[in-house]
């Protein structure tokens, strides 16, 4: 069985501008000063990562009770007020979960920055999050690249199956963080410039396979090493 490690942003849907604006107005709330995320990119980060950077930013204190209320505002600030026209479905998404959802040899699961809350708040919008009944999140960790072990020992307690990230996880995102992420797992990855980075980035990283966009289902078991 293979286990496939999806990131959200960028791979599977695009929040347009919605996560920055309300990450700025919730902090701006919570500290009682107009806080600014100019400078500070979201790409490829866990949340935990990025709300203590924008405290840094801004010259405020960002020790682990700074970070955590942060994100409570944060999650608080986003429950419930996405609607479909502020998340975007990327190509080729759901054509390809449906498929991989039903095959007997796949477990999906999401690895994601996202803190597990917002994870599932934005894939809901559009009804994505029933595909992917596990996952690790930002809330797991703030370092990205220790989230393919969570997400593969969920995995096994899910499926009732054993997961070696070097033998049997790929890891699907858009970014150079994300490849770092599945190497520093041991695990493959498939990078699709459907995010903020150009081919030519994500191609210095040295993916295994590298998309414009996420691929016909036929193409991409194949390139993950199981049949239709």
């Amino acid at each position: 069985m293979t286990l496939l490690l999806f990131d959200i942003d960028g791979t599977l849907v695009r929040v347009n501008g919605a996560g920055r604006d309300t990450i700025k107005h919730a902090l701006s709330s919570l500290l009682d000063h107009p806080i600014t995320t100019d400078g500070v990119s979201f790409s490829g980060r866990t949340d935990p990562n990025i709300l203590a950077s924008i405290l840094e930013e801004n010259g405020l204190p960002a020790g682990e009770s700074e970070v955590s209320a942060a994100l409570d505002a944060y999650v608080d600030a986003m429950t419930g007020v996405l609607t479909p026209e502020d998340v975007e479905v990327l190509p080729g998404v759901r054509p390809l979960l449906e498929q991989l959802h039903d095959h007997a040899d796949i477990q999906l699961a999401l690895v994601t920055g996202n803190v597990e809350a917002i994870a599932y708040e934005k894939l809901g919008v559009h009804d994505l999050d029933e595909y992917f009944p596990i996952g690790a999140f930002g809330s797991d960790h703030a370092d990205r690249n220790q989230l393919p072990h969570i997400a593969s020992r969920r995995a096994a307690a899910h499926a009732g199956h054993d997961f070696q990230p070097e033998q049997q996880a790929v890891v699907i995102g858009d970014t150079p963080h994300d490849i770092t992420c599945a190497r520093a797992a041991g695990a493959r990855a498939i990078a699709v410039c459907t995010g903020g980075y150009e081919r030519a980035a994500l191609s210095d990283q040295q993916p295994d396979v590298l998309h414009d966009r996420l691929p016909a289902p036929h193409t991409f078991l194949r390139q993950v090493g199981v049949g239709a």
